[in-house]
């Protein structure tokens, strides 16, 4: 830019050779101005922060099938994402990632590469936001990011993925009276929504129809006995699915009473003649009896409990991780998987300083498939500031298609930039 500005003062100056040494320092002082009050930096302009993080994660899977499954497989992950400030009250981002397929994306063992055409290098974010675009004093975003609706059971992005869940459209928030408004509208097929899955010929497939997403998020803390609860009702509409539209109307609660934790969440699933309703309910509490074990500085128990009828369906895009156990037996569904019952109960601790831990039993039914589930954990940060999470879940299974199962984790991850 410096280049082009030199030269185009310089080309300035030659044109005026022929006037006296004041007025020429004078056209030219106006010449440049001229040039440079259109390039001049925004205020506000805090240049570019450059951040992304690598993650190396491996999977022992034993199974006691007929073919005596015993899968080994590392692969790796890696993003890089670049924010620019380019004012202050706009924002733009790009976000790139790799990866390798995860046992190529089921329970094989073919591994994946950085060259596949799915798994490749690819700028997989991209996206512009903007403070009071209108001065209505909300936040608009259009583009392509990652997106979770409430708790992410029925439309989530999970983080587990080694290529996680993106969606394109424009996103609005605003806070109106302590009410935190949200609107989204996103392309009916991405990654998840309607019938078409990704290939490596056709790597984001085309939907002529729309995703709708309308919520509110509210902290009401008018009733002082029950102290500050989070209330987060949504609606979601996907036109994507042919004749009929799906729609899915909720309501998400969350809090601490009396030294407990609660979530709970109700939805009700409609898609024309087909309807059916899902809820999840859970509680925590820090447990000080478990700081008198040698060893051990604190802990917690855990419970929750899932319903969703055989009706029910989500997106398909979903944070499904640890659902019900990190086995991840009930696939992307997650656990409002249709016709699917679970309950877990978790103990977790802290066995030695800069540790954590849990060990946890699930039960989930879903049709006519049953398993059983223990999980165990441990997680801490290693040299270098490197993450560290080992997992190993042991399934019972007690009745369906399916043999006893073990799984082992071992997850690497290093953070990096701003």
């Amino acid at each position: 830019m410096k280049v082009r500005l030199f030269t185009l003062a310089a080309a300035a100056a030659i044109t005026l050779t022929s006037q006296g040494v004041a007025q020429q320092n004078d056209s030219l002082e106006r010449a440049l101005a001229d040039l440079n009050s259109g390039l001049t930096a925004p205020a506000g302009n805090g240049g570019v922060a450059i951040a992304g993080d690598f993650r190396a994660r491996n999977r022992w899977y034993d199974s006691d099938a007929a073919d005596a499954t015993n899968n080994r497989d590392v692969d790796t992950r890696a993003r890089m994402t670049f924010t620019f400030n380019v004012t202050e009250s706009s924002t733009a981002f790009v976000g790139f990632n790799g990866r390798e397929s995860w046992g190529d994306g089921g329970f094989g063992t073919t591994p994946g590469n950085f060259d596949d055409p799915v798994d490749a290098f690819q700028l997989t974010r991209s996206w512009v936001s903007v403070d009071s675009l209108f001065g209505e004093g909300g936040t608009s975003k259009i583009g392509r990011d990652y997106y979770t609706s409430g708790s992410g059971r029925i439309l989530g992005t999970d983080e587990w993925d080694n290529r996680p869940a993106t969606q394109s459209g424009i996103w609005f928030t605003h806070p109106a009276g302590g009410v935190n408004f949200r609107f989204a509208m996103m392309n009916g097929v991405e990654r998840g929504f309607g019938s078409t899955a990704p290939s490596p010929t056709s790597l984001l497939d085309e939907g002529d129809d729309m995703v709708y997403v309308v919520g509110l998020d509210w902290v009401c803390d008018y009733v002082e006995q029950l102290g500050p609860m989070h209330v987060a009702p949504y609606w979601i509409r996907n036109e994507d699915t042919g004749a009929e539209f799906q729609s899915w109307l909720g309501i998400l609660f969350s809090g601490e009473l009396m030294g407990f934790g609660y979530e709970a969440e109700y939805a009700a699933y409609d898609m024309g003649s087909v309807d059916g309703d899902a809820w999840y309910v859970a509680t925590s509490i820090d447990l000080d009896a478990l700081e008198s074990i040698p060893g051990v500085d604190n802990g917690g128990l855990d419970i929750a409990l899932s319903s969703s009828d055989d009706m029910f369906m989500t997106t398909g895009t979903t944070r499904y991780h640890n659902a019900a156990g990190f086995s991840d037996r009930l696939g992307a569904g997650g656990l409002w998987t249709p016709d699917t019952d679970t309950w877990q109960v978790g103990l977790s601790f802290s066995p030695a300083e800069g540790w954590s831990g849990r060990v946890a039993v699930a039960n989930v039914e879903t049709g006519s498939t049953e398993w059983d589930e223990i999980d165990v954990s441990v997680g801490t940060t290693l040299g270098g500031n490197v993450m560290a999470w080992f997992g190993y879940a042991m399934v019972d299974a007690k009745s369906g298609a399916f043999e006893d199962e073990d799984t082992f984790w071992a997850v690497l991850d290093l953070g990096f930039g701003e």
